[in-house]
């Protein structure tokens, strides 16, 4: 069994199409190994360990891609960033993610980071996500006028929405330029939408009714980010 890095990532790339494709759960290290093309049926295994060390390292390995590319965009705005430019950097290195040719990370993206896998994500290396939880962060802050349960809400939402809509898109195959810019534009309006929108009389009025210390849910995202007023 070959031990280089060749062999590593070969199994990575094709774990990538597979749990893209077909989902985590209906993928097991030894089909995973011979889709790799490997004789030996723990390749796999040999390689990553568990599933779970699998997933986190594709997770790390894309996400991470993602993370240099948002730092980007939010470097040539500087402080003082709006909505519209912190959503932007938000959504855009994932619509460039998804529009690249043969992409699968946008559909793996979509399945890890719902429960149970995003559960597997408390360990990943927060580096890959630091980012994100920059833009989330500065984002609470232009909207600290909302009450802190619709916040919490609409971050998550903004994030779990955008996140699916790309999948599909991706799962579509490559669209042509003026297409794939027009989604992307699309998506962002329609979060920059969902976030700024006034809280509604009946919201206002169902907020009064609950109780100081109900919890409130462990949204995806914010659970995996800790988003700034969202902790």
């Amino acid at each position: 069994m070959s031990q280089g890095p060749s062999t590593r990532q070969l199994l990575a790339d094709t774990a990538l199409r597979m749990f893209a494709e077909r989902g985590i759960d209906a993928v097991s290290l030894r089909e995973l190994t011979a889709a790799a093309g490997q004789r030996n049926k723990t390749a796999a295994q040999y390689h990553f360990g568990s599933r779970e060390q699998l997933v986190r390292e594709l997770f790390e390995q894309h996400t991470g891609q993602v993370n240099q590319r948002r730092w980007e965009l939010l470097g040539a705005l500087g402080e003082g960033a709006e909505t519209r430019e912190l959503t932007d950097a938000l959504i855009r290195p994932l619509a460039e993610k998804a529009a690249q040719p043969e992409g699968y990370y946008l559909r793996f993206l979509a399945q890890v980071s719902t429960p149970p896998w995003i559960h597997t994500l408390a360990s990943a290396d927060p580096a890959v996500t630091s980012s994100v939880r920059a833009v989330l962060a500065a984002l609470a802050d232009r909207l600290a006028h909302l009450p802190l349960p619709i916040l919490r809400t609409r971050l998550s939402l903004s994030m779990m929405l955008a996140v699916r809509a790309l999948a599909g898109f991706e799962h579509a195959g490559p669209a042509d330029g003026t297409r794939s810019a027009l989604f992307t534009v699309n998506i962002i309006d329609a979060t920059i939408g969902m976030l700024t929108a006034p809280v509604s009389e009946a919201a206002d009025a169902l907020l009064a009714e609950l109780p100081g210390t109900t919890p409130e849910p462990d949204w995806p995202w914010p659970f995996l980010i800790g988003a700034a007023s969202g902790e």
